[in-house]
């Protein structure tokens, strides 16, 4: 309920009007090789073609006694016939206590350089932010994909992703639909630039499998299945 409260009071201090024409929101489990591992929560609303959705990332239970790690986001900016064009995006993020802040604008759909607190230096490999214009912030990509979505385009989307150092590519194909209504969609993550030759070497390309649900007129996203680095991983909704 915290949670819920806090990404409320967020969405308020974004600014959309006070009655919404859209609000989507989620919780979902995060369950990394079989084990409870943290929450991802969000809420969005739409209002006047402009959009703004506020999320959690953090680590529970045993996971969250061993690794400590908080994700707190926000995004806005506008909806047009192509998707969904970001204008500012923020983050805060605690990793064993290494606290950090970074704020990133846009003009005309192209990022600016990320203002980060406390400074970091650039990597050799760090992508120039004015040169990733069309791309959306994470957590625009999460609200994208995660949102309840009309039956006859769900799914069947590309995203080009930038974090202000990194470009990702997310790609899911056309819900497989059965008999009792419920669907499959199926897709990539895939890393394009920004990362270190290693990390690329290790692995580029991680598959996806969606799972969805009939709401009404629309589907609703009940789990999410990725293979990660540190082992398979399920987003499971409350």
């Amino acid at each position: 309920m915290r949670h819920t409260l806090a990404i409320a009071l967020v969405l308020g201090l974004l600014g959309l009007p006070l009655h919404a024409q859209q609000v989507d929101e989620g919780r979902f489990d995060v369950i990394l090789r079989g084990i409870p591992a943290g929450q991802l929560v969000f809420k969005a609303e739409q209002a006047g073609g402009r959009y703004a959705v506020a999320g959690k990332v953090q680590s529970t239970g045993i996971v969250a006694a061993l690794l400590t790690f908080r994700y707190d986001a926000t995004a806005r900016g506008t909806v047009t016939p192509n998707g969904f064009r970001p204008s500012f995006y923020s983050q805060d993020t605690d990793r064993r206590g290494r606290k950090a802040r970074a704020e990133m604008s846009y003009s005309a759909g192209v990022p600016q350089p990320p203002q980060i607190t406390p400074p970091r230096g650039r990597a050799p490999y760090d992508l120039d932010p004015v040169t990733q214009g069309g791309t959306v912030d994470p957590l625009t990509a999460i609200f994208a994909v995660l949102r309840d979505q009309p039956r006859e385009s769900a799914c069947s989307t590309s995203l080009t992703l930038f974090d202000g150092r990194r470009r990702t590519q997310l790609t899911l194909g056309a819900p497989t639909v059965q008999p009792d209504g419920t669907a499959t969609c199926t897709g990539d993550y895939t890393r394009l630039g920004g990362f270190s030759p290693e990390d690329l070497a290790e692995r580029s390309v991680f598959p996806m499998t969606l799972r969805l649900q009939p709401m009404a007129d629309k589907l609703r996203v009940t789990e999410v299945r990725v293979p990660t680095v540190y082992g398979d991983a399920v987003l499971r909704r409350r």
